[in-house]
């Protein structure tokens, strides 16, 4: 089988993804039976590759490097992501483009343009699924095409797919979870006496917070990721701007030593519960102590625990995710995606 794909963003999971997709190549002919071609790449600032036959991901990663995609013969440059995605013929087409807090745009517009054309969809964006899961969901259902997610929350960690898979008739009562590395990264830095600004400047070091920490520090990442999970886990139907934030911005070092002479740490914690009726979403700093699954939790590490009418509390952990298990989370879906296919199963 030969399965065709369009990516729509090629920032560091994208090239990353790139990479994944030749180093498992002859694992996925001689395992899976497929043959995966990228016909077509559009980024923001790098141009845009459109092509009848598979783009040699090599030379596009070499080129890539050098700051901009190579020239591929095609008058395809100037086209914008949507103008790709209604140019290109692939089967997915794979969102990978930046997060814009205040609205998921342009990258709901991506979804709906490709599922409207019948093409099935990935994205490790997490911000059509914080602000227009509902309206995708439904696209995706009555276009008779897929609509997976798996990499926007927590990396390549199974949380969409486990309980899907795994947990058939259970019911999602409750969200609880350390959902952003960079703000738990900084907190651990300043429990080990750094200031908040030396901190931030660890955290950018490392790779992990840009250069405006704003989103990570000021708790929106968090809040577009619980956000997500509950929209798809608990039915939320809610946006980031409705969630109750505060970040640890005005977490002083004082309060970290308060904290530590308790037996506690300070962490970002996201919530999601149900009050009535209602379902309300909280980010906030909270001081948890041993008895929490959350105390190991450190570094760039994360981890959910959902509370469950039947299986009681199951708590996931990912320990210092890099790259790699974005890309695999893309990939996953992928492969999720064909046997979906295989099996006529929406």
């Amino acid at each position: 089988m030969i399965l065709r794909l369009a990516l729509v963003g090629f920032g560091n999971v994208g090239q990353q993804f790139a990479r994944l997709l030749m180093a498992k190549r002859d694992w996925l002919l001689r395992k899976k039976g497929l043959d995966v071609e990228v016909l077509a790449i559009a980024t923001r600032s790098r141009g845009s590759l459109l092509s009848k036959r598979a783009l040699d991901l090599e030379r596009v990663l070499s080129a890539i490097g050098s700051g901009s995609l190579p020239a591929y013969g095609s008058d395809s440059t100037a086209l914008s992501p949507i103008g790709i995605i209604e140019k290109c013929d692939a089967d997915i087409m794979i969102e990978l483009s930046t997060l814009n807090i205040d609205s998921g745009q342009p990258a709901i517009d991506h979804l709906r343009t490709a599922m409207r054309a019948g093409m099935d969809v990935i994205t490790a964006n997490k911000g059509p699924i914080a602000w227009a899961y509902e309206e995708l969901r439904d696209i995706a259902r009555s276009k008779g095409v897929h609509l997976r997610f798996e990499g926007t929350v927590m990396d390549g960690t199974p949380i969409f797919n486990l309980v899907e898979r795994t947990l058939p008739g259970c019911e999602i009562l409750g969200l609880t979870g350390i959902l952003n590395s960079t703000s738990n990264l900084i907190l651990g830095e300043m429990s080990r006496g750094k200031s908040m600004e030396m901190a931030v400047q660890e955290a950018q070091a490392r790779g992990i917070a840009e250069a405006d920490p704003s989103l990570d520090v000021d708790g929106w990442d968090a809040s577009a990721k619980i956000t997500a999970l509950a929209n798809v886990l608990m039915d939320a139907g809610m946006n980031p701007k409705m969630v109750d934030r505060l970040g640890i911005r005005g977490i002083s070092l004082e309060e970290i030593r308060e904290a530590s002479a308790e037996g506690k740490k300070i962490k970002l914690v996201a919530r999601a519960f149900r009050e009535g009726s209602s379902i309300k979403l909280q980010v906030r700093p909270e001081r948890v102590g041993p008895d929490s699954p959350m105390w190991a939790v450190d570094g760039t590490s994360s981890s959910l625990t959902m509370s469950t009418d039947l299986m009681g509390d199951i708590t996931v952990v990912e320990s210092s995710p890099a790259l790699t298990q974005t890309a695999y989370a893309v990939f996953s879906d992928m492969l999720l995606t064909v046997e979906a296919i295989r099996h006529g199963t929406i």
